[in-house]
């Protein structure tokens, strides 16, 4: 197969020649693109695939984003960083997070999000991201993995460290994680390997208790694997799911008419979270290791490549619609937020519920919701888009118990 970087000397598309695209990448990937990554994530879309090095592709049209996720010869980079891309681990994983098993932690979700907007109601404005978004998330994750929600703010510091492990400016350069990200990850492995440890025999309902009974094709989840996975599940679904939730708040109040429509038609939020995940993903960019020969829509990949994925870039391919960059919460959102094929996200139903729910109660209950002072700011994590904070003035908060629409589920 010809190799990529073979033709990484011609000019792009769109007139760029190769130094020039790279150093696009490699802006965006440093954190150099401020709050509003996507002029230059059109660029770098703009100039086709970009050879950072031989063996590191960078793609960011939404044909080949899609065509990589869907291939099945690949896995991710790093390896092991994903324990349920085993095949038994992720069956497991995946009977947690079915859609019946989601749709019974509805009234959970439901008595959260109202008890956060309580604890706000007197104060007369919230603070999206530490009263909603990060709170939210980490209690659920938290009932599904039997943790006591006494270790929730240690268990936030430490998932928080973890964040900039997303960023891929380290796989690019070849430079090393800082040292309080292997910190947090030494401390969440030994807290997850003694949590297991402490469930041998219980015969608790909790995620972790079910995992070290479970018996795949004859074989059992060992504790190691299901202490790895219990610290995968926190660190891959904590800060995400928290993102989309501060993000789809951001949403509704750059879209104000959205928010009465939400409250009238409460199934609504369901097509403002998909267009959230597609206009302003949390997760921007992914990694997978090509394990054959590929080819991506006429770009050759050769075994061994690693295959950075823009999917912010991806989502606003003029391919997909004539007008890509406008907030259009019709229903129609086709994105790769949740990854695709194989790859798909098994946290994805639990994310969208939480998502949802907070669309809808907020909604009813934070009457004449508007920007406080300030700017929305950005933590400085370029693959995971999340707020900083989101200030939120209101004018009264009604009451928790107005009815839950059937339709907010």
């Amino acid at each position: 197969m010809e190799s990529g970087p073979s033709t990484v000397h011609l000019l792009s598309r769109n007139g760029l020649d190769h130094d020039e695209a790279r150093g696009l990448v490699l802006r965006f990937l440093d954190g150099g693109v401020g709050s509003d990554p996507y002029p230059v994530l059109n660029r770098i879309r703009q100039a086709g695939p970009v050879w950072v090095r031989d063996d590191l592709v960078v793609l960011s049209s939404r044909a080949q984003c899609e065509a990589a996720l869907r291939a099945t010869d690949t896995t991710p980079a790093p390896t092991g960083a994903c324990p349920v891309s085993a095949d038994r681990l992720r069956r497991a994983a995946d009977r947690v997070f079915s859609a019946d098993a989601v749709t019974d932690l509805v009234p959970l979700v439901r008595r959260l999000v109202d008890d956060r907007l309580d604890s706000v109601a007197a104060r007369g404005r919230l603070e999206a991201v530490s009263d909603l978004a990060h709170p939210l998330p980490m209690a659920v994750l938290s009932h599904l993995l039997g943790l006591p929600s006494s270790d929730a703010q240690w268990l936030h510091r430490r998932a928080m460290a973890l964040s900039p492990a997303l960023d891929l400016r380290p796989a690019c350069t070849g430079t090393a994680g800082s040292a309080e990200f292997r910190q947090a990850e030494t401390e969440l492995e030994a807290y997850f390997a003694d949590a297991v440890e402490r469930r041998r025999g219980a015969g608790g309902h909790d995620l972790l208790s079910r995992l070290v009974r479970v018996d795949e094709g004859g074989e059992r989840i060992t504790e190691a694997e299901a202490a790895s996975l219990g610290r995968f599940l926190l660190g891959a679904g904590y800060e995400t799911t928290a993102a989309l939730v501060s993000g789809s708040v951001l949403a509704l109040l750059r879209a104000p008419h959205e928010i009465d429509t939400v409250r009238k038609d409460p199934g609504h939020a369901r097509n403002v979270v998909e267009e959230t995940l597609r206009l302003d993903p949390p997760v921007q960019v992914v990694q997978r290791r090509a394990d054959a020969d590929l080819d991506l829509c006429g770009t050759p990949v050769p075994r061994g490549t690693v295959m950075v994925l823009l999917l912010a870039a991806a989502h606003r391919d003029p391919a997909l619609a004539p007008s890509p960059e406008v907030f259009a919460p019709d229903g129609a959102s086709p994105h790769l937020a949740f990854g695709a094929g194989g790859h798909h996200c098994l946290g994805a139903p639990l994310a969208r519920l939480i998502a949802r729910t907070v669309l809808v109660r907020f909604a009813q209950r934070v009457l004449g919701p508007r920007f406080a002072l300030g700017s929305p700011s950005y933590r400085p994590v370029t693959a995971l888009r999340g707020l900083r904070a989101l200030w939120v003035d209101a004018d009264g908060f009604a009451g928790r118990d107005l009815p839950w629409p059937a339709t907010a589920a």
